[in-house]
């Protein structure tokens, strides 16, 4: 006859009440702001994507990643446009890690031809086009956005001479569809552009994450108007403000313009992660 002492059962309740949280925290998709534009995303299945890399010389970044080592692994890397501010440390992220990279056509090819990146490990394609790099469970849709684009050797390589500036190709956006239905939309730098409402129409965004900094981007109010009278996200997350100077906007202001719209602010920190 087996005996179970009282400490054994309160051992044993302890587990089966543990046990669904921690499954329920292992199919959380973890967001996590590194400041600017730069998101490291990590779906259900521990796949992990990084968008915009910009760290090292990036003044909201917290210090501990500035070690690129400290990202951890990354499985695939979005790039919205070739600015310096989104490309800084996209080589060196890249070669270190392995992973995929994928961005517009222009970008994408320049940046291999300019051997900064291994063709096989990059793929370029184009606003409506669809790829799953990380298998058919998780798609990346290209969409658009109004900015430019051009490629800074310097920023890629701090001892490149000859031409500095390339083609970058075109500005855009990205919606990452996860293996359970859970839909992002990063706007990518952008000023508000009427088909943002095609965006919201076709894949129902649960969150938004949007540039808010003004001066190169929609600013607050632009960015309130997008979300509630285009894209209808259920949540946002607002980027690319407070790095430098002149893009000295604020998520106060964008939850004030956004006034009763049923639309939840999420305000990070550089550092902080948010779970859905």
């Amino acid at each position: 006859m087996m005996f179970v002492t009282r400490a054994a059962v309160t051992v044993m309740a302890a587990l089966l009440l543990w046990a669904p949280q921690a499954q329920a925290a292992s199919e959380q998709i973890e967001v996590l702001w590194l400041g600017h534009a730069t998101f490291r995303i990590t779906s259900v299945s521990g796949k992990v994507i990084v968008v915009d890399p910009f760290l090292k010389k990036n003044p909201r970044t917290p210090l501990k990643y500035k070690d690129l080592a400290a990202i951890g692994k990354v499985d695939l890397i979005l790039v919205t446009h070739g600015h310096p501010d989104h490309v800084g440390d996209l080589v060196e992220l890249a070669q270190s890690t392995g992973a995929m990279v994928v961005a517009n056509y222009e970008l994408a090819n320049n940046l291999v031809a300019l051997g900064v990146l291994d063709a096989s490990k990059t793929i370029g394609f184009n606003k409506g086009g669809t790829v799953a790099p990380l298998g058919p469970g998780i798609k990346i849709h290209m969409v658009h956005a109004d900015h430019s684009s051009s490629i800074d050797m310097l920023s890629l390589k701090p001892d490149a001479t000859g031409v500095r500036f390339f083609d970058g190709g075109t500005a855009v956006g990205y919606v990452i569809e996860f293996e359970n239905g859970f839909t992002i939309y990063d706007s990518g730098d952008t000023d508000v552009f009427g088909d943002m409402a095609l965006i919201g129409r076709m894949f129902k965004p649960d969150l938004a994450i949007v540039s808010i900094g003004g001066h190169f981007t929609m600013d607050p109010e632009g960015a309130a108007y997008a979300l509630r009278e285009l894209i209808h996200p259920k949540q946002v997350i607002p980027m690319h403000y407070g790095t430098f100077p002149v893009i000295n906007r604020t998520p106060a202001e964008l939850k004030a313009a956004l006034g009763h719209a049923p639309i939840k602010m999420i305000e990070l920190k550089p550092g902080e992660a948010a779970r859905f």
